[in-house]
Formats: C-alpha cells, sequence, structure tokens
C-alpha cells in the first residue's frame, strides 16, 4: 500500500467537486507530515504522470491538483472529469488545440504553475517581455538573444 493512499481514499469518498485542503488537512488524512518538498517545491504537487506516489493516488482517485498556495500552505484538489474530453480539445471549431492538454502539462511541469489561469498570466507575461525587448532592440537597444531583421539603409 502506498503511503499516500489514504489521501486517494479520502479523495473518493469526497462529493463534492473540489477540495480546497490545507496541508494540515492532508497531513491529518495521511497520518503522518507531508515531506519538505511538499512544502518547497511547487513540482511536488504536479499532476505529471508516473513515477510519483502522491500523483499516481489522487490520479487514480479521479482527481488533480488546481490552485496551489505555498505561502499559505494550501492546495485545492478538482475532480477530473474522465468521461468527456476537454471543452478545448474536443471543440471541432479548433483542430489546432487537440493536444493541448499535453502543452498544459508541459508548461505546468517546466514552471512548477498548476494553476491554468495562472500559467496562461506567466506565459502572456512572458510574451509581453519578449515582444518588448524585441521593439527595443529594433530601436538600438541591446537584448543578446534577440533577432532583429537588418536595417535597411537608403545610402550604403
Amino acid at each position: 500500500m502506498s503511503r499516500y493512499q489514504p489521501l486517494a481514499n479520502h479523495l473518493r469518498t469526497l462529493k463534492a467537486p473540489r477540495w480546497n485542503a490545507s496541508f494540515a488537512d492532508i497531513e491529518a488524512v495521511l497520518g503522518r507530515p507531508l515531506p519538505n518538498s511538499a512544502y518547497q517545491y511547487p513540482a511536488w504537487w504536479a499532476n505529471q504522470s508516473g513515477g510519483h506516489s502522491q500523483t499516481a493516488g489522487w490520479r487514480d482517485a479521479g482527481w488533480k491538483t488546481a490552485d496551489l498556495d505555498l505561502a499559505r500552505k494550501r492546495v485545492t484538489f478538482v475532480r477530473e472529469d474522465k468521461g468527456r474530453a476537454s471543452p478545448m480539445v474536443s471543440e471541432p471549431r479548433r483542430p489546432f488545440l487537440r493536444g493541448a492538454e499535453s502543452l498544459w502539462d508541459q508548461a505546468s511541469e517546466a514552471t512548477g504553475i498548476t494553476d491554468r489561469n495562472a500559467l496562461i498570466e506567466a506565459g502572456l507575461r512572458a510574451l509581453i517581455a519578449r515582444h518588448a525587448a524585441r521593439e527595443l532592440a529594433a530601436m538600438g537597444g541591446t537584448m543578446p538573444d534577440a533577432w532583429v531583421p537588418e536595417r535597411k539603409r537608403p545610402f550604403a
């Protein structure tokens, strides 16, 4: 039996689609303290498949983590609807989003951000910063890794 089986069992008994839990709540369910890494690293709470017994526990029970707040020591578990595809993936009008779930998982794993809204915000901030840096480079500023097309000079 996995050390996280009590958490999986607890999640299976919940009727609500969300459980906003403190780390203390989870430790009470487990009957033992969470490891230090749970308090320090967002990746510990990531929903990646394979390799991590804690993730396997909540995923096998049909749940995933959604909102993590390490500072407040809280995490939200959300019931997964395995019977339906994500609306973004199943919409026939947007075929380019097929496989979007995999992109969400990859982005979450790379950044440690599990909340989709926070992940979107971080991505947009990075995109805006990158665009602003390219504009600065085009005006003669510096950005070591920005590529800007060569300027056309009227008198060469």
